[in-house]
């Protein structure tokens, strides 16, 4: 079982946690609240009251056995900066930390982060993405340049074969899945379905179309098929 190692229980750090703890993974949650760490006991599989920027405190709860540490420490940055140089001493093979602006990311990575997040911002990003774009319903990142996307059909592929709309060609864009809205009768009624589309699939007007390509190329696709 993987097991993630989250240090700092503020409103990103705990809501980490128990996310992660939701999806099958083993976390051990750390701060030195009392508090905050009796709040998500029983959501998690060890929460330990503890200054865990130091070494032998992170040695002692065996965080050099675990896959991931993330350094989820907000507001007090030296604190964040003593935490990552102890993980970096018991090599760990991944530590991600949370940073408030980009200044402190760029310590942070300097200080030997593998990933560093910036929670805000990445929230802004997401909002912008939103309002400017209604249709795109989620978006990951796969890389720097490329992104796997869940767009409402747009009006102008609506009733179009993938052969005539040529998305790849067209757009460089793949389109991988589409997932109809739950409805119907019989079994299975009431669940959304995916399907791999083929050279004769027509999106309906309800679809949600599943990409994968390149940031610029996704952007395109929506403005000029909106």
């Amino acid at each position: 079982m993987l097991k993630v190692a989250v240090i700092g229980l503020g409103r990103f750090g705990m809501a980490l946690a128990e996310n992660l703890a939701k999806e099958g993974i083993e976390v051990i949650a750390i701060d030195n609240d009392p508090e905050v760490v009796d709040a998500v006991k029983d959501k998690v599989a060890l929460a330990v009251t503890a200054n865990a920027s130091d070494l032998e405190t992170q040695r002692s709860l065996g965080l050099g056995k675990v896959d991931t540490v993330v350094v989820a420490i907000g507001e007090n940055f030296e604190a964040c900066q003593l935490t990552m140089l102890a993980a970096r001493d018991l090599d760990y093979p991944r530590v991600i930390a949370r940073a408030n602006d980009r200044v402190k990311e760029t310590i942070l990575r300097r200080l030997g982060a593998d990933e560093v997040i910036l929670p805000e911002e990445q929230a802004a990003l997401k909002l912008a993405q939103k309002l400017a774009k209604p249709s795109l319903l989620e978006a990951v990142d796969i890389g720097s340049e490329h992104s796997f996307v869940q767009v409402k059909a747009p009006h102008k592929v609506v009733g179009k074969t993938l052969l005539e709309l040529q998305l790849r060609k067209n757009f460089g864009v793949n389109l991988v899945a589409i997932r109809k809205p739950a409805g119907g009768a019989g079994p299975g009624a009431g669940a959304a379905s995916i399907s791999i589309p083929g050279p004769e699939t027509k999106p309906d007007t309800d679809d949600v179309l599943m990409l994968v390509g390149k940031n610029r190329d996704i952007d395109r696709f929506i403005r000029e098929m909106e």
